[in-house]
């Protein structure tokens, strides 16, 4: 039994090694965002990466060595985690129905009126704090045993090994120029800012460095472990957990250590993380809560290919008013602000995009500001056709999504992509693959 004694050994200090190396990548600066002055605004707001790592690692250990999940049948685990999600919903619905009380003008003591509900409330949180440990570990095992299936792992084993930590809320600053919509920084910050102190930071670099500034809230971090932010809903963490596991797979890989090389490499990374997040959210759902899985949805996605809006029009006089179609008007407000901006007419570019979110407003879409930082971030997700991505992002993401349907198989696509780490060797690849 030696043997096996230090095979364990030996894997633990490989896996220590990744611990240590994958973190570098959430915690990578670019040089654009030191020379404009940035931190002297968000270091005292900065997300502290090592604490959060060291902490986040010695939770996982101590949960870890008691191999409580390994005791529990599969019923038993499905179950535990259909639970800890209904407790997650029921705490926040309590929490709108306290901020509600609180609120009300009509109620005279909002203490007293509200001591049932904070009661029930600090019981559910209670609860869902004892179960999310247990959680988890049974959704970074399927996850994994999830990886095997799609052909993902090494000798059955998933390299990083899936794990994350769920957290309440995480915010990240995005800076780009006025001029031109690119990314030149994302700053993760504190946890529980307030929207004004969101407001107040992305003033100060707007007015002081004449940025564009955007404070967003993120699903999760490609950390190791990754942070995932909680929910009640399943199909959403699921899919969070397989995107920012495959960013910790990529890190092991050339496309992942060129995530900041460019804009373009930037895109690609995250339009793969997007797919893979999908394909893995398909098998886990598969394997463990097939009655949860949806139809798989083949639909385009959103009209918003150039050459299809003189149709969208044509369509339109024959049928009558069309839904609102998010990410078509978004692409089309996106090619209008790139216009703009090669034109040189910046202020009328940030003029144009306050009208448009004044749009989405009226339609449901509670966007608070729609300026450059907002398409420099989520520009970059090419997943699907169309939202905030210009014309080169989205013809990276049609190429992208054609390159995994035209391989055989989603490893196949998994591991050419990874082993890829200039933007021209995608084009040769694309030229190859898709013309033949």
């Amino acid at each position: 039994m030696a043997w096996k004694t230090q095979l364990k050994r030996v894997g633990l200090s490989l896996l220590i090694l990744i611990l240590l190396f994958l973190p570098l990548r959430g915690a990578t600066i670019d040089r654009s965002y030191l020379e404009k002055g940035v931190r002297d605004f968000t270091r005292p707001l900065e997300f502290n990466f090592s604490s959060w790592t060291i902490s986040a690692l010695w939770g996982k250990a101590k949960h870890s060595s008691l191999g409580a999940e390994h005791y529990i049948s599969p019923a038993d685990t499905r179950a535990l985690v259909l639970d800890y999600l209904q407790l997650r919903a029921d705490v926040n619905a309590l929490e709108e129905e306290l901020k509600n009380i609180i609120a009300d003008p009509d109620v005279e003591n909002p203490d007293e009126a509200s001591a049932a509900v904070r009661e029930r409330l600090a019981g559910k949180r209670s609860r869902a704090q004892d179960l999310a440990p247990f959680v988890q570990e049974v959704l970074q095992r399927q996850i994994n045993t999830s990886l095997a299936d799609l052909d993902l792992t090494w000798g059955g084993k998933a390299v990083p090994p899936v794990l994350y930590r769920a957290e309440p809320d995480s915010h990240a600053l995005v800076v780009s120029p006025r001029d031109v919509i690119r990314q030149e920084a994302n700053v993760m910050l504190v946890s529980g800012l307030t929207l004004d102190e969101k407001i107040a930071l992305e003033r100060k670099l707007e007015e002081e460095l004449d940025l564009s500034a955007l404070v967003v809230g993120i699903g999760g971090v490609g950390m190791y472990p990754a942070m995932i932010i909680e929910s009640s809903n399943l199909n959403w963490m699921v899919e969070v957990i397989g995107h920012e596991w495959t960013h910790n797979y990529l890190t092991l890989h050339p496309l992942g250590l060129q995530y900041f090389s460019s804009p373009e490499m930037r895109t690609i990374n995250e339009t793969v993380a997007e797919l893979a997040g999908r394909e893995i959210y398909r098998a886990v759902f598969t394997r463990y809560y097939p009655d949860r899985l949806p139809p798989e949805d083949n639909s385009p996605g959103g009209n918003v290919p150039e050459n299809q809006k003189t149709e969208r029009e044509r369509l339109q006089e024959v049928i009558g008013p069309i839904p609102f179609d998010f990410r078509y008007e978004m692409y089309k407000t996106r090619l209008t602000v790139d216009r703009l901006l090669e034109e040189g007419k910046v202020s009328e570019a940030e003029a144009y995009m306050e009208e448009r979110r004044q749009v989405f407003w009226d339609h449901g879409y509670r966007i608070r500001k729609l300026n450059q930082a907002y398409f420099a971030f989520h520009g970059s997700y090419a997943a699907q056709p169309g939202g905030a991505g210009g014309a080169e992002e989205n013809r990276l993401g049609q190429n992208l999504r054609e390159l995994k349907e035209t391989l055989p198989s989603f490893s196949d696509f998994m591991r050419k992509v990874a082993w890829m780490w200039r933007l021209d060797q995608f084009q040769r690849v694309f030229e190859s693959e898709l013309n033949n």
